[in-house]
């Protein structure tokens, strides 16, 4: 056998050839089944309305929308030509026992445009102003709101002298952003 060479049988190298091969392509599934329950509770964090809210200036009113979120609208009345604010139209609160880093975030036009009104400023506390314009958005507005504590969401607006009057001109989506901390 000195010298000579060994040769593997033709079916013993086809063989080896597949093992190799099944390895290198072999996939496996494993399933782990999950089950998730969905339970309904109150949020942590909720909107209510502020001192200001109620009077012939400000108005505050919910609904649920067609998408199944709830809308908490906030009509607020801008005195034409002159800046108009309004320290506590709303009220953010944490009802939960951990804090939450919370924001105002600009989302859209929902209805009409910047014709007659000049801009919006958010606070959140005295964090601020998120301003929203003609223009697009500024600023930011970002508090943290510890247990069992509310924070004033003050609003500012700017509608020009021409502007006509008891109609709504402008109606933007502005989104309260809770993370706990």
């Amino acid at each position: 056998m000195d010298g000579e060479k060994r040769r593997l049988s033709g079916a013993a190298a086809l063989l080896i050839l597949l093992a190799i091969a099944s390895f290198a392509t072999a996939a496996i599934t494993i399933t782990n089944v999950t089950e998730w329950n969905v339970k309904a509770m109150y949020p942590p964090i909720v909107k209510v309305e502020g001192a200001d809210a109620q009077t012939n200036y400000v108005n505050v009113t919910t609904y649920t929308a067609s998408d199944g979120t709830n809308r908490t609208v906030i009509t607020i009345v801008g005195f034409t030509g002159d800046p108009t604010y309004y320290s506590e139209p709303l009220k953010i609160c944490n009802k939960d026992t951990v804090s939450y880093s919370v924001s105002l975030t600009y989302e859209q036009v929902l209805y009409g445009g910047w014709t007659y009104v000049k801009y919006l400023k958010f606070w959140l506390g005295t964090s601020g102003p998120l301003t929203v314009d003609s223009n697009g958005v500024s600023g930011s507005a970002s508090t943290t709101i510890d247990p069992g504590e509310c924070v004033a969401v003050p609003v500012e607006v700017l509608v020009t002298p021409d502007a006509p009057t008891n109609q709504v001109l402008i109606t933007v989506e502005i989104d309260v952003v809770a993370q706990r901390s």
